[in-house]
């Protein structure tokens, strides 16, 4: 996943950098594998992590991404979930 992601981002050129950001936050937070899924250019990640890490994890993405930004919380209900 991680080097789909890095191939997507740098020989293809399809990334963003709000995708960036969310892929690192993800990897920071327990993640195995994230990439970006969808059109790109602003769709969407797809994270793999370990379902004892899984609660965390998703706490954990909610205050580093979602909550950082008045657009983003307004989408995170529909946007981050298992």
């Amino acid at each position: 996943m991680n080097q789909s992601y890095i191939s997507c981002r740098e020989m293809y050129e399809c990334s963003c950098p709000e995708l960036d950001r969310l892929v690192d936050i993800c990897l920071q937070f327990g993640a195995i594998g994230s990439r970006l899924t969808g059109a790109g250019w602003g769709g969407c990640t797809v994270s793999m992590v370990p379902t004892d890490k899984l609660n965390t994890f998703l706490k954990n993405v909610e205050k580093a991404y979602y909550q950082t930004n008045v657009q983003r919380l307004a989408l995170e209900n529909n946007s981050l979930f298992a």
